[in-house]
């Protein structure tokens, strides 16, 4: 009788469990358990495949294709000249353009104040420029001729001057710096004050000649000294005898005495006068002086003429009474 009611037991419990659900659950069990187990050998060998392949480089993604940059590059030939104070400064400039298309490039200069700066193509000295155009090449440079002169009064000082050339179009530009170094130019010249190379001396005597030094250099000349070259027994004194400095574009008078010895025979002699800076020498001069003997000598002469042609009047006189 127990095991009559348990079977019954089992039987009323078994009844009211659907054996449909049951079946499906245990399905979903086992796929979910097999799909764990192939997760686990694929990660598994994917793992062992790493440890035998070489690390490979990552993958560079290629840049978009962007736009060839311009640029253009101003090169002189000779960016530092040097010429004396007045003279030209010559300057060759090559053009450099890198680009797509071509291009009209202003061309603007900076100079100091008074200078006077312009451009002309390398073989057209006469024609002068404030552009160019530019093809864009690297092979074959484009040229200019950049002429920069300084002013003439007042000449400028010795020295390093900057010349600032540009080359602009739109967005792109660049620049060169040129440098005109200015040497001194030195002229000393000594002449007669009244521009007559000769003059009158009286022997014995004292006699002034005035000539003017002037000094045409760009830059100051020292030590300026006077000196002569003259007959034996001449004396030549000039005053002031020296000068310590003399600005540029100035002259000054020096008074020149001029004495020949007293027992000088009359007539024409030449003196040399020169005068000869640390940085120059003038060029020497020549005058011719002229010598008369002292009044005094002339009476002498003119007594003695006298005395003579009455002592022959009276020698006539006493032989043509005999």
């Amino acid at each position: 009788m127990v095991k009559q009611g348990v079977f019954s037991l089992d039987a009323s419990f078994g009844s009211k469990i659907p054996r449909q659900p049951m079946k499906t659950v245990r399905l979903l069990s086992f796929f979910s358990i097999l799909l764990v187990s192939l997760l686990a050998l694929c990660t598994y060998g994917i793992a062992l495949a790493q440890e035998g392949e070489e690390p490979q480089p990552e993958l560079i993604s290629e840049p978009e294709e962007t736009k060839p940059r311009e640029w253009i590059a101003v090169n002189p030939t000779y960016p530092e000249i040097e010429s004396v104070a007045g003279g030209d400064f010559e300057f060759e400039v090559q053009f450099t353009y890198v680009g797509m298309d071509a291009r009209i490039f202003d061309l603007r200069t900076t100079a100091p104040t008074g200078w006077d700066v312009y451009m002309t193509p390398p073989y057209e000295k006469e024609k002068k420029i404030s552009s160019i155009r530019l093809q864009p090449t690297i092979s074959a440079p484009e040229k200019i001729r950049l002429v920069a002169t300084a002013p003439f009064w007042p000449l400028p000082d010795p020295g390093k001057y900057k010349i600032t050339l540009e080359a602009i179009a739109e967005d792109i530009e660049n620049s060169a710096e040129l440098t005109a170094v200015i040497t001194a130019k030195y002229v000393l010249n000594i002449f007669p004050e009244t521009e007559q190379y000769n003059t009158v001396a009286r022997a014995g005597e004292d006699n002034f000649f005035a000539i003017r030094t002037q000094n045409l250099s760009s830059a100051a000349v020292d030590n300026i000294k006077f000196s002569s070259t003259h007959p034996d027994g001449w004396t030549i004194e000039f005053k002031p005898d020296k000068i310590d400095v003399m600005e540029a574009i100035s002259d000054q008078t020096i008074e020149v005495n001029i004495k020949p010895p007293s027992k000088a025979i009359a007539g024409d002699y030449i003196i040399n006068l020169k005068a000869a800076g640390k940085q120059i020498s003038a060029k020497d001069i020549d005058v011719r002086i002229t010598v008369e003997t002292p009044t005094i000598w002339g009476w002498v002469g003119v007594i003695i003429i006298l005395i003579v042609v009455i002592g022959l009047i009276a020698v006539f006189m006493r032989f043509s009474r005999r």
